[in-house]
């Protein structure tokens, strides 16, 4: 996937994701979902937007067990 192509995607899915004002942590899961998902848009076969939340939705939960994500669920079909 080009660039332009990816960035357009991730930016798309993103708005799935709300952006809260003074919310760190959902901040920082957008920004866990964007690396993680550009990362899996890069690999062969692409990796569904699901996957991608899910295992960035993981790896937060390492560090913060209890950390409830904001999502749309119909979106990410969840």
């Amino acid at each position: 996937m080009q660039r332009d192509e990816l960035n357009r995607k991730v930016t798309e899915e993103l708005k799935h994701i709300p952006h809260i004002k003074g919310d760190l942590q959902q901040n920082f899961f957008r920004s866990r979902y964007s690396g993680m998902r550009r990362h899996d848009l890069s690999l062969p076969p692409v990796v569904p937007a699901k996957d991608s939340l899910l295992k960035a939705i993981e790896t937060l939960r390492k560090d913060k067990p209890d950390f409830l994500t904001i999502y749309d669920r119909e979106f990410f079909r969840i």
